[in-house]
């Protein structure tokens, strides 16, 4: 095993968890990775992935190597820890305490210099996620520093040109989280779809689906007589070039949020009403609101009218800037 002396003539290896395949986490995690390299460009970061943050840290060149953990069986565990080992990686972040035994064990097979503990973040007062960034950053020796998303992925055009967007302005709507409690119900769908329409009726209304909710999504769509499928099922390229090419973003409380002020797009996410997830997993971002549900276990009771007055705001406000902006993107 390498002494601590040869692993300081070494770049430095930073290793964090993202194999938990949740893809808003990761999302906000690019803030950690876009600020290690302005603090060290020469760094090695690392990362373990599974489910959709596999394909999405693939992408980023930023990741030095992505370590696949798709399922935690302990041989895996095992044959994992064992690798990360023979890396004499400095620093890692797990961003939770972790709960699972083979979590526990995969760290003391790694046998980092370093193994960050967030406990006090995590146990201090509600603040945005992303500010554990900026705490896992402290503790590895980093300056403070401004942080935001930095999302590097190739996109697709979604069939459109970004030019188009002043003459065909497209609104993005997500009803469908993972969680029950995170769904929109079809009845307040449809009406929100409806009333969107009847207040931008020259924007085009698009609603995200994968395969377990494109059912649901049509039923929406043919209940409210408007809008089109954008069904993104194993496609991160189209997922998030819809969110940043969209005119703007109304989602329930899901990555869509996430993923959308990641490029600025004026972004309405629906919350349920408890004090915490807002505050948490609010949009960041120059043109954002948030709606709260009437409810603190679920997003029921929202009401419509409320989030339609938000979008025809941060579009007012936002809407030629941004078309500016992306137009010198294309």
């Amino acid at each position: 095993m390498a002494t601590s002396t040869s692993r300081t003539l070494q770049p430095r290896k930073i290793l964090f968890f993202s194999h938990d395949g949740k893809l808003g986490d990761a999302v906000v995690n690019t803030a950690f990775v876009s600020a290690v390299k302005r603090w060290d460009p020469g760094c090695e970061i690392h990362v373990t992935a599974a489910g959709a943050t596999l394909a999405f840290w693939a992408a980023d060149e930023r990741i030095t190597k992505v370590w696949p953990l798709p399922r935690r069986t302990w041989g895996n565990v095992i044959r994992l820890g064992l690798a990360l080992r023979r890396e004499c990686l400095c620093h890692i972040v797990t961003w939770l305490r972790p709960r699972s035994e083979k979590n526990r064990v995969l760290l003391w097979l790694a046998a980092a210099m370093q193994v960050i503990d967030l406990r006090e973040f995590n146990a201090g007062p509600v603040r945005p996620k992303i500010e554990a960034c900026g705490a896992a950053l402290t503790q590895i020796g980093a300056p403070a520093m401004p942080l935001s998303y930095d999302v590097h992925l190739p996109l697709s055009s979604l069939d459109h040109d970004a030019a188009d967007l002043e003459d065909c302005p497209r609104i993005l709507v997500n009803l469908f989280a993972a969680d029950t409690e995170r769904n929109i119900d079809h009845e307040a769908g449809v009406r929100l779809v409806q009333k969107l329409h009847a207040a931008i009726p020259d924007a085009a209304l698009s609603l995200l689906c994968c395969s377990p909710s494109v059912e649901r999504a049509r039923s929406v769509v043919d209940d409210a007589g408007i809008g089109e499928l954008v069904n993104c099922e194993g496609d991160l390229a189209r997922l998030f070039s819809a969110c940043r090419f969209a005119d703007a973003v109304v989602s329930t409380d899901t990555a869509v949020v996430h993923i959308a002020s990641a490029f600025n797009t004026p972004v309405v996410g629906i919350y349920q009403n408890d004090g915490v997830k807002p505050l948490q997993w609010g949009p960041r971002g120059t043109a954002t609101a948030v709606v709260l549900s009437k409810s603190a276990q679920d997003v029921h009771g929202f009401d419509a009218d409320v989030v339609v007055g938000h979008v025809l705001a941060l579009r007012r406000d936002a809407g030629r800037q941004r078309r500016n902006w992306l137009r010198r993107m294309a």
